[in-house]
């Protein structure tokens, strides 16, 4: 939830539209940045899922191709829920086989042990 820097809540409406205006501001910024991390035809493994931490650690903000190999046999939405629920992040954009992820310095704090 939004706070405000003296402890205080935003209202729903209030916080609702800055929700939106920090979704779309995380959209624009991903349009400009090139994929990260690609995955291939071993798919979504221990070590994708790893490396996509460390990169939402640093960055923040992540995008992710995914080779026309395994596009082919899954659903590349199906694909991005995967990731999105194993990273803790949220998914930004999804446009053809690519994907952008977000995940704030606070998520990082939480969900590091």
């Amino acid at each position: 939830m939004p706070e405000l820097r003296n402890g205080q809540t935003l209202p729903d409406a209030q916080r609702e539209v800055a929700e939106k205006k920090r979704r779309h501001r995380l959209s624009r910024r991903s349009s400009s940045i090139k994929p990260k991390i690609w995955i291939g035809k071993t798919g979504i493994t221990a070590n994708v899922i790893e490396q996509l931490d460390r990169q939402l650690k640093a960055d923040k903000l992540v995008k992710v191709k995914v080779q026309k190999s395994i596009a082919g046999n899954e659903d590349i939405s199906e694909i991005s829920k995967t990731v999105v629920s194993a990273t803790g992040s949220y998914l930004v954009d999804l446009r053809g086989r690519t994907f952008t992820l977000y995940r704030s310095k606070s998520e990082d704090k939480n969900k590091s042990p």
